[in-house]
């Protein structure tokens, strides 16, 4: 499947979408005492923002160093101090769900423990 100059972002999407529709949907089946407190959202947010102040410049580096390249006719070819716009979308969204993950996970394993 070829979406053109889409398809990286398109992949992104699809996949980090799939993870965040999951969490969604599953706050809404569940009781609001389920859902992240605002002392969690804080932290998936500073981790948002130290991923993406990190990828620049190492996606950069990568680039100079011609560690890898990115096919400009599957990308915006558009650069954000020296990297594609895509990375940063990527860093923000895998930050993201990983953290929402880690997080759900941690609260239920300590809801195991201490059942109250």
């Amino acid at each position: 499947m070829n979406f053109g100059i889409y398809s990286y972002t398109a992949t992104i999407l699809i996949f980090c979408g799939l993870a965040l529709l999951l969490y969604v949907v599953g706050r809404l089946l569940r009781k609001k005492s389920a859902m992240l407190p605002a002392t969690d959202w804080k932290a998936i947010i500073w981790t948002m923002i130290i991923f993406a102040v990190i990828a620049g410049p190492e996606e950069y580096v990568a680039l100079a160093w011609r560690t890898w390249i990115y096919n400009p006719e599957r990308t915006f070819n558009t650069t954000f101090l020296g990297a594609e716009v895509e990375t940063y979308l990527f860093m923000i969204l895998v930050s993201l769900v990983v953290s929402i993950a880690t997080l759900v996970y941690a609260r239920r394993e300590d809801r195991k423990r201490n059942p109250d």
